[in-house]
């Protein structure tokens, strides 16, 4: 009883081993969601290099301009002039939202990034709220970055840097990336403006004590 079963069994195996019916279609469903995944992943990475491209080429285009001082009459200041430069840049790459946009000017390049100088009363290096600081941007409030917001002026250093939250064009990247929906690119650059006339921007010497 036992030999038959065995038999029928090895008789079967070989029918179906011998048998292709239907091989077409699993293996298509088998290929198929990898095709997917690399061809949507092609996309989104090609996506990914034009955004970045274009934002490198925007922030250089940006920063030539804001070098010379030269600003249309349609505008009342420099730094909307320098903004809309990187937007339009970026529109051109399909990118018409989630575009931060910033301009930190500075006395020299060491200032870049640097707290604002103050008495470390307790010696704990940091500052404590009451302890007495130099305002280096005149904002009133001790800063962990002296920079002022703005585009400056002749001869000053300006960081600019540009932020884009970049959403996936599909959920498939955004479930394989744990969940986010958007990539985020950025870009930062420094210059020292030329000497077009006007008035340059000068740190603040005023001391705030509380």
């Amino acid at each position: 009883m036992l030999n038959r079963i065995i038999v029928a069994t090895l008789k079967a195996v070989r029918t179906l081993y011998h048998r292709h019916e239907g091989m077409a279609a699993v293996e298509y469903a088998m290929v198929l969601p990898l095709f997917v995944i690399m061809t949507v992943g092609g996309f989104e990475l090609g996506k990914v290099y034009m955004v970045n491209s274009s934002l490198e080429g925007a922030i250089s285009n940006a920063t030539r301009t804001a070098m010379t001082g030269n600003v249309p009459n349609s505008y009342t200041n420099r730094s909307d002039y320098i903004a809309d430069i990187v937007l339009s840049n970026l529109e051109d790459a399909g990118v018409t939202s989630g575009v931060t946009i910033s301009m930190q000017v500075y006395g020299s390049f060491a200032d870049i990034g640097e707290p604002e100088p103050y008495v470390d009363a307790n010696n704990n290096s940091q500052y404590d709220p009451g302890e007495c600081f130099s305002d280096i941007n005149d904002n009133t409030v001790w800063d962990d970055d002296m920079g002022s917001s703005g585009a400056g002026g002749e001869e000053n250093i300006v960081l600019m840097s540009v932020d884009i939250n970049l959403p996936y064009m599909t959920g498939i990247m955004a479930h394989m990336m744990g969940g986010q929906d958007s990539i985020n690119l950025s870009a930062s650059t420094v210059i020292r403006n030329e000497p077009f006339g006007g008035v340059a921007w000068e740190p603040s010497s005023n001391v705030i004590c509380t």
